[in-house]
């Protein structure tokens, strides 16, 4: 069974009105969990299917929204344990902050796009998250179109290669963001605590600040989406998502 488990910000911060900072010692503590539990893949590898099953769950990890703390903070614990990654960059934000969710006082800034290759030497695969972090789910063909060619071009530019893959923001597509997805190059996109819906609706596990140890390993193990998004699977989930819900630290 595989899984790529998504992630945002790594880090400390108590404004953090989003949800996105995992903090250092549960991100390396997570890591650690998957050296023993896991085999960890490049997420194009995974895409690809050149991957063997066996006994372990395959993982792949990814980051939302290119924030610095990821190159800062994440980089090196993943190469601690000579993990890949991939980090999805909104090319609009590029050396600003988040935009788009309540403000606060979280480091909420934005690789610059000098700062993408040296992302991409410390071991993070750098990929599209589209232009302008627009929900593309309820964005027109011609917006959708629009959006994602000014993001290939802005990173084709950057890293001197075109994106391969694609993350949607908020984790939202539509059949017609699909098939512009692929229209314009892509060879695969994600959404986010979604199941999965082939190629250009690839699923992935969202890992938030309060996910604990119990919680993580059932997302590691690829069967956390099927089971939440089933009606039984559901219920049976929220009643016991307090066990689940206990931290790290």
């Amino acid at each position: 069974m595989s899984t790529v488990l998504a992630y945002h910000a790594i880090g400390e911060c108590a404004d953090d009105r989003a949800s996105l900072f995992v903090s250092r010692e549960a991100f390396a503590a997570q890591m650690a969990f998957l050296t023993r539990a896991a085999e960890v893949v490049d997420l194009a590898t995974l895409v690809a299917g050149h991957v063997r099953s066996g006994r372990r769950p395959v993982v792949a990890i990814t980051f939302d929204d290119g924030y610095r703390s990821v190159l800062e903070d994440a980089a090196p614990i993943l190469a601690r344990h000579g993990f890949p990654a991939t980090i999805f960059v909104p090319t609009a934000f590029l050396g600003r902050r988040n935009e788009w969710d309540e403000p606060s006082d979280c480091p909420l800034e934005i690789l610059a796009a000098g700062e993408l290759l040296e992302a991409e030497r410390a071991g993070l695969r750098v990929e599209s998250h589209g232009a302008a972090h627009l929900d593309l789910g309820l964005a027109t063909e011609e917006e959708v179109e629009r959006d994602l060619r000014e993001s290939v071009e802005a990173l084709e530019a950057a890293l001197g290669r075109r994106p391969r893959l694609l993350a949607y923001p908020y984790g939202s597509s539509s059949p017609v963001t699909q098939r512009v997805a692929e229209r314009v190059g892509f060879e695969a996109a994600f959404t986010i605590e979604q199941l999965h819906g082939g190629r250009f609706a690839w699923a992935r596990a969202g890992v938030s600040p309060p996910d604990g140890r119990a919680l993580f390993a059932l997302k590691a193990s690829g069967a956390y989406l099927p089971l939440r998004r089933s009606r039984l699977g559901d219920a049976a989930y929220r009643r016991v998502k307090p066990l689940f819900r206990r931290r790290w630290a």
